[in-house]
């Protein structure tokens, strides 16, 4: 199986190139978009994973900073696209502008399978890189699935979980994009935490026992 993810970037090791990972082709070969749109075949192992920077101490420590009550953001969750789809790659972000911290991740749904694209932790207002796709593919794009749990040190009030499926069609990208300070552009916004009544606590529940192990 490839060491690979989908939104992976990477450098090309034999010609001077980088881009996203944009498809897993086979277990020895994987799809790569550069700058120019154009998406080419690569041998899994022609190519070297490009890493972005690490959190420092002093990162660490903001994260685990308490809010003054007053202050506390409760909500403003949402899901940022950008590029340009002409261009053919777009970039997935989410976007928190909450004074929680997230426990995030991100699956691919295609009809009864799921597979993880993205997890980890997403500090309150700042924003994550979680996926890269092809903007002409858009039409064939999985459904996205969205798992949140809520942290903080203040004492609030009780902040469900959240679990919400998303389908980005081709007219989700067709409006004006609106910009995002926290990423410093504008990008296509898709808000994650609007609404309670999103949340499906039966759904919610199904998940979790569904994947209770068995006992014997």
């Amino acid at each position: 199986m490839s060491k690979y993810k989908l939104g992976d970037f990477v450098r090309l090791v034999e010609e001077d190139a980088e881009g996203y990972i944009t498809a897993i082709l086979n277990d020895g070969m994987i799809a790569v978009t550069g700058e120019d749109g154009f998406e080419i075949p690569v041998p899994a192992t022609k190519v070297t994973l490009v890493y972005g920077k690490m959190d420092t101490e002093e990162d660490k420590r903001s994260e685990e900073a308490q809010v003054p009550q007053a202050e506390f953001k409760n909500e403003g969750i949402y899901l940022a696209i950008t590029g340009d789809p002409k261009q053919g790659l777009v970039e997935f972000f989410v976007v928190n502008e909450s004074s929680y911290q997230l426990m995030f991740a991100m699956n691919t749904k295609k009809a009864d399978q799921i597979k993880g694209e993205f997890s980890g932790q997403i500090t309150a207002h700042a924003a994550e890189k979680i996926y890269t796709a092809n903007a002409a593919s858009i039409g064939n794009w999985p459904v996205f699935n969205f798992q949140l749990l809520f942290f903080s040190k203040n004492l609030l009030d009780v902040k469900k979980p959240l679990i919400y499926d998303k389908k980005i069609r081709p007219v989700d990208l067709s409006t004006s994009k609106k910009e995002v300070p926290v990423l410093g552009m504008k990008a296509w916004i898709f808000r994650l935490d609007e609404e309670e009544a999103k949340i499906d606590t039966d759904k919610l529940q199904e998940h979790f026992f569904s994947h209770r192990p068995n006992k014997k």
